[in-house]
């Protein structure tokens, strides 16, 4: 008995620190994402004007477009992130798992990094969901797993695929090595990032190639 209590102790710990870390490195990221679209419009205009004046139009429309992209990609991944925090904050009510409100803001935060974030949330949620009993810990993994594939399936493709068109295997490997060089900050860039890229091959790298 005692074994199990200090194991759930030891789980709960590492729980917490995943935590503290997650929501300190995504305040940073929301502080910077604030001061930057404060500045926008002057870094827009800056960034143009390092363009020759004779590319500058074209520089400017491909500028906006990608601009455009990766507003609607946000937009998109806060509303399925909106959608993670309330389903989690719904099935802890139903089976009485603590902390109903901190967990979902918790897995809204977390769920705003593509691909990893909402199973490193329902991995938090389940060790917290042991405190209640074990079944209901079984309950809570098979939930974020439906869960997971329901984000990956349904939502994904209909409220982010239409916005960066970014197929899901380019996703996934931009997210690994956003992740594996800057942590979490490079798993949060990596997909507007992959559009970006997408969108200067198809508009410029490709044409000036199909022209040579």
């Amino acid at each position: 008995m005692s074994s199990r209590g200090t194991t759930l102790l030891g789980g709960l710990v590492g729980a917490g620190v995943i935590v503290i870390g997650a929501v300190g490195s995504l305040l940073v990221v929301v502080v910077l994402t604030v001061y930057f679209l404060a500045g926008l419009p002057r870094i827009k205009l800056f960034a143009y004007r390092l363009a020759p004046q004779s590319r500058r139009a074209r520089v400017i429309l491909l500028g906006d477009e990608i601009f455009t992209k990766v507003g609607a990609y946000v937009l998109g991944n806060v509303a399925t992130s909106v959608i993670a925090g309330i389903g989690t904050f719904a099935w802890m009510m139903i089976f009485g798992i603590p902390y109903p409100v901190l967990l979902g803001l918790f897995v809204a935060l977390l769920d705003l990094i593509p691909v990893i974030g909402s199973t490193i949330g329902g991995i938090v949620v389940t060790l917290v969901a042991l405190t209640v009993s074990l079944p209901v810990a079984l309950f809570t993994i098979a939930f974020y797993v439906g869960y997971r594939l329901a984000e990956d399936y349904l939502l994904v493709p209909r409220i982010l695929g239409r916005a960066v068109k970014v197929p899901a295997v380019v996703s996934v490997v931009a997210v690994l090595v956003g992740g594996a060089l800057l942590g979490i900050i490079g798993a949060l860039v990596a997909i507007p990032a992959a559009a970006a890229l997408r969108l200067w091959l198809d508009e410029v790298a490709f044409r000036r190639l199909d022209n040579s």
